[in-house]
């Protein structure tokens, strides 16, 4: 490697986790992005997300300066690169299962599906591109398209959505899993029959490290979330469903992210505000969006990622008085592409409706855990580097006091969006023996 051709610039002393982004990598991408005759004059890294961005990988820019042929003066480009932490124990599998997942998700499986779409003259999947990575254990590295080069940029996760973010979401995610399904009739096989890294998921192995490290958060995040019930009156039949399902906490999303029949579809994942980015018109409003962030693509019901988005990446207001809409906003999308394809509509609207409420309760398992996270604040954010099984005990016990204090702050955000989440619970019948109303 020419030193004249690389240099670090971090604001924030990360340098020693610069090391596995090599330039070969950056000239490869460099390549797929500008073509082969494209020369590399000069890379650099200069950091830009913090504290709470991110939990499985470290992710800086890549600032590229570069000359095509014929031309004088270097022209620049910038790139993500997103560089694996250092884990331990089980997590080291689980860390590159996500970069084989994400690599095959960029650079092979959206680019098939864009192509079934081409055919139907329709939009790209509306997500960043990828052009070079390393599966290399310990020294897992993706470099992708640098979005905010198009004015993209993130939604304040600690906001709720609203209506008009959410549907430019479920527009997309709609399309996205439309086409997967087209890209699977393509093929004549399910995307796992080529792309088995999709069937990998925290909960697949029932005797994994990573398992039990899933299991053990679960339950410490229902826990968390029975002694916050416990603030609030009339919960008491809140508080003993938590406490009597927590042990199968993983069973439930195990039984929930599998294949469902006409359901099937590749799904994101983790659809959940930060994993979305936004371009805005000069008035403010929101006019398209990126999904990002696909370490947890698999296959299963698209209702999963239905409830995961939802039970995020809302206030209980805005999901209840619009959830109809939603589901009529993704179905809509959803069915616009079977219908430019010719394609027999696999389910009714009413169907999706019902499969939604089938994966309630895994959704509503996922916002336990998500919406500490959603809401931290840097103090609160949890490093998944430091996780495995000998120290679990040890910070799950950290992490549910911290989450305990986190829904007595004054604002009441998380004990209000959790009551909101319950309550959502009840009405659809999934926690019962609610006390009676006094007279």
């Amino acid at each position: 490697m020419s030193p004249s051709r690389f240099l670090v610039v971090s604001e924030t002393e990360n340098t020693k986790l610069y090391w596995p982004l090599t330039e070969d990598l950056v000239l490869e991408a460099l390549r797929k992005d500008k073509g082969e005759a494209a020369q590399l004059v000069l890379w650099r890294c200069k950091d830009f997300t913090k504290k709470g961005d991110n939990y499985v990988c470290f992710v800086t820019s890549v600032s590229v300066e570069y000359k095509e042929e014929g031309q004088a003066e270097p022209r620049h480009v910038s790139y993500v690169a997103k560089i694996a932490h250092q884990m331990k124990g089980g997590m080291t599998k689980m860390r590159n299962d996500v970069f084989l997942k994400e690599g095959a998700s960029y650079i092979e499986i959206l680019p098939a599906a864009n192509e079934a779409l081409k055919e139907l003259h329709m939009d790209a999947i509306r997500t960043a591109k990828g052009y070079s990575a390393s599966y290399t254990l310990g020294q897992e590295v993706l470099i992708l398209e640098d979005l905010r080069q198009r004015h993209f940029k993130m939604f304040g996760r600690r906001r709720g959505m609203d209506v008009p973010h959410a549907t430019l979401v479920l527009q997309e995610l709609g399309r996205l899993q439309a086409a997967s399904q087209l890209l699977e009739t393509r093929m004549g096989c399910a995307l796992t029959e080529k792309w088995p890294i999709l069937n990998e998921t925290w909960v697949s192995d029932d005797n994994s490290e990573m398992s039990a490290v899933f299991q053990k958060m679960i339950e410490t995040q229902m826990e968390a979330s029975a002694v916050i019930m416990e603030q609030i009156p009339n919960s008491e039949h809140i508080v003993s469903w938590l406490r009597k399902n927590k042990a199968t906490g993983r069973d439930i999303i195990k039984d929930a992210t599998g294949p469902a029949g006409k359901f099937t579809v590749m799904t994101h994942g983790d659809c959940w505000t930060n994993n979305i980015l936004f371009r805005y018109d000069e008035l403010g409003a929101p006019v398209e969006v990126m999904l990002v962030d696909l370490q947890c693509a698999g296959r299963a019901s698209m209702a999963v990622d239905l409830a995961y988005f939802l039970y995020s990446s809302f206030t209980g207001d805005v999901r209840r008085n619009n959830l109809d809409t939603f589901l009529d906003t993704y179905y809509d999308s959803f069915c616009g592409v079977l219908r430019a394809a010719q394609v027999p509509l696999p389910f009714s609207r009413e169907e999706l409706g019902q499969e939604f409420m089938n994966k309630l309760t895994c959704g509503c398992i996922f916002g336990m855990i998500l919406l500490p996270i959603v809401l931290s604040e840097e103090q609160d954010v949890i490093s998944f580097a430091e996780m495995d099984e000998a120290n679990m005990d040890q910070m799950s016990s950290h992490r549910q006091e911290q989450i305990v204090r986190m829904s007595k702050r004054e604002d009441g955000q998380l004990k209000g969006r959790y009551k909101d989440m319950f309550d959502d619970m009840v009405r659809a019948g999934l926690i019962t023996d609610a006390p009676a109303a006094s007279s």
